[in-house]
């Protein structure tokens, strides 16, 4: 049964510029290394910050999701574990409001609980295939999954006290491997092993494609202001493309294996990205460039992404030994939004 989704958020809304490969790569940015978050039995395969900061979280191969509490000092806390699953966790969400954590896993399945009391609410076993990527839509109204099985899938928030709640099921002809709200209202951007991010709306219907990557698109992220969206592929490329005229506004290449992760900084200037080969990069989205770069401290970087007030990284990073968990860094920026217009006042 579909369920009706009325997405209460309506989002706004080039020139082709390639990273330069010949010139020598000048790295203007310093990151600290901060502390390596201790707890897992196993690698670690996924984590988040929740929207406002004061939570973090981690998902591992040991099969469990582990909770911290962060504070205006950057001290991480451990709070809750969350070990229902029977294989590694892929991917986690906070809902905005801090209410929830959602947990996806390569057992098929995902779990939801409630982050105050660790009350699990909700276990689904709907996809036939490992969760790729999980989230709640900012309203925390809704929560979106999408699996390798070649479906998303969108749950109402409220339902999950119910016995089985009902989801709109998205088909596609590919295995999905990363999915984000479309600026345009009531439609999802999802990375596609067949190469491609598609734009797909609530009927199932494929309204758009980004067309580029030459091997599996395996991650994608949407910029705050709606106006960019950057893709990862196993091509060893990542694409940032201009969402309005659906063409690259850079090509960045540089990482030495498949990209696994791709994230926008709180005010756009910056792209953190992952690879296979354990890098970490930054770039510089005014210009297109690498610059910071984290060395190498695991064979397999996960996922990398910004706290939201800029000023921590976290990586998931496959360590050979322990300790396991979230290697953390401290980095020299702050979030930089653009100044508001002041009001004119009209003549009399």
């Amino acid at each position: 049964m579909r369920i009706s989704i009325l997405l209460s958020i309506l989002f706004l809304g080039s020139n082709f510029a390639k990273a330069q490969e010949i010139a020598p790569i000048v790295l203007n940015d310093t990151l600290r290394f901060h502390k390596n978050l201790e707890g897992h039995n196993g690698a670690i395969e996924s984590l988040t910050f929740s929207r406002d900061g004061s939570y973090f979280a981690t998902g591992s191969w040991d099969r469990t999701a582990r909770l911290y509490k962060v504070d205006s000092l950057k001290n991480y806390s451990f709070y809750r574990e969350f070990s229902m699953h029977h294989a590694a966790i892929t991917c986690i969400d906070i809902s905005n409001d801090n209410k929830y954590i959602a947990i996806g896993s390569k057992d098929f399945t995902f779990s939801v609980y409630e982050i105050e009391t660790g009350q699990l609410r909700f276990v689904s076993r709907d996809h036939s295939n490992a969760v790729s990527q999980l989230f709640f839509d900012p309203s925390s109204s809704f929560l979106i999954t999408a699996s390798m099985d070649g479906t998303a899938r969108v749950y109402r928030v409220v339902d999950f006290e119910q016995a089985k709640p009902n989801s709109l099921v998205l088909n596609y002809t590919s295995k999905i491997n990363g999915a984000q709200l479309s600026p345009s209202k009531g439609k999802f951007m999802l990375a596609c092993d067949d190469a491609k991010v598609v734009e797909i709306n609530v009927k199932g219907k494929v309204s758009a494609s980004y067309i580029g990557h030459s091997a599996r698109v395996s991650c994608l992220d949407i910029s705050h202001n709606k106006k960019m969206m950057a893709s990862g592929s196993d091509d060893k490329t990542i694409r940032v493309w201009d969402v309005r005229t659906r063409q690259p506004r850079f090509v960045l290449e540089g990482h030495g294996w498949k990209v696994t992760s791709v994230h926008f900084s709180k005010d756009d200037r910056y792209l953190i990205s992952s690879c296979n080969n354990g890098e970490v990069k930054i770039w510089d989205l005014q210009t297109g460039k690498e610059t910071a770069y984290i060395p190498t401290l695991g064979t397999n970087a996960r996922q990398a992404m910004f706290s939201p007030d800029m000023k921590s990284v976290a990586v998931a990073t496959l360590q050979a030994k322990p300790p396991y968990g979230a290697v953390l860094y401290h980095t020299p920026y702050s979030v930089q939004l653009p100044k508001a217009k002041p009001n004119k006042k009209r003549s009399k």
